[in-house]
């Protein structure tokens, strides 16, 4: 087996990150010729809840991440934007609250060849990729999700707020 440098295999990360963000896109194009942007967006999102939640939990398994809220989702949410090729971080509040901001998107770089700021559909993937994220890392909790800024509406950076709820 040939041994590969860290810079093949930094070239193979951005490769994998150039096929897995184009499919995507391209899938939802597709969809959305046939089926409308609507429809499109509705299915895209549904799907990225789905991927993510069980993304969330290889993570969580492979890395072995143990503790509560405020420890595992800032590394969860790393190796997440790491995969997406997102800029972002993430601050925790006290143990239910969490802001991510993203300054960098390749998925907003997409979609505005084809989006306008107004109709760009990326938020609305964005919180289901981390509301399955969240479903797959804390099942037992429950969590509201806040878009607060969005880069494609004239914001610096898009902001998420994550709180958990209290438990019933």
């Amino acid at each position: 087996m040939q041994e590969r440098s860290e810079e093949d295999l930094e070239a193979l990360l951005d490769l994998a990150r150039y096929a897995f963000l184009r499919l995507d896109g391209a899938w939802f194009i597709a969809v959305a010729e046939k089926c409308g942007v609507e429809t499109a967006t509705d299915l895209d999102t549904r799907v990225w809840e789905m991927f993510s939640e069980r993304l969330a939990r290889k993570i969580v398994t492979k890395m072995n991440f143990h503790g509560d809220f405020c420890q595992v989702l800032p590394k969860l949410l790393a190796i997440q934007n790491t995969l997406m090729n997102v800029n972002g971080e993430i601050t925790c509040y006290g143990d239910s609250r969490a802001i991510l901001q993203v300054r960098d998107c390749e998925v907003w770089k997409m979609v505005s060849k084809v989006w306008t700021r107004e109709t760009a559909p990326c938020h609305k993937v964005t919180q289901a990729s981390i509301r399955g994220m969240l479903k797959g890392a804390f099942s037992e909790s429950e969590f509201v999700i806040k878009q607060n800024r969005r880069i494609p509406l004239g914001d610096p950076y898009c902001e998420v707020e994550i709180v958990r709820k209290p438990p019933k």
